[in-house]
């Protein structure tokens, strides 16, 4: 549990920081702890869904979850910046990919034998 939380923490904000960089004219943060800020609430906010609903047979709905919540808040999140400028595009290409990485640890924690909050009770 404690490693998926991590591996959240640290892979999110790359996505974002990385996604910032490398795609300026869809993506642009005024700074890189905006970009960080961002991440780190997607990791906080998706590993919260994974600990309520991921369980066998709901892989495919948290994982759709976990993108519609991602664009959410990249999209909204980065309004909360006066300098920050984010597209439609941009922010779909930065839920991709961490939608991505979310269906990869999804099915890695499935096969660990993940225990939900809801079903391990």
């Amino acid at each position: 549990m404690i490693v998926n939380l991590v591996l959240k923490l640290v892979l999110s904000p790359i996505i974002v920081i990385l996604c910032d960089l490398f795609s300026p004219y869809q993506i642009n943060y005024g700074s890189v702890y905006e970009a960080l800020v961002v991440g780190l609430f997607i990791a906080v906010v998706n590993f919260a869904i994974e600990w309520l609903m991921l369980t066998r047979g709901t892989l495919w709905v948290t994982t759709i979850l976990d993108f519609v919540v991602t664009m959410s808040i990249v999209f909204f999140g980065t309004m909360a910046y006066n300098d920050a400028i984010i597209s439609t595009v941009g922010a779909l290409m930065i839920s991709l990919l961490i939608t991505i990485m979310e269906y990869l640890l999804h099915a890695w924690l499935l096969r660990q034998n993940w225990k939900t909050r809801l079903v391990a009770k």
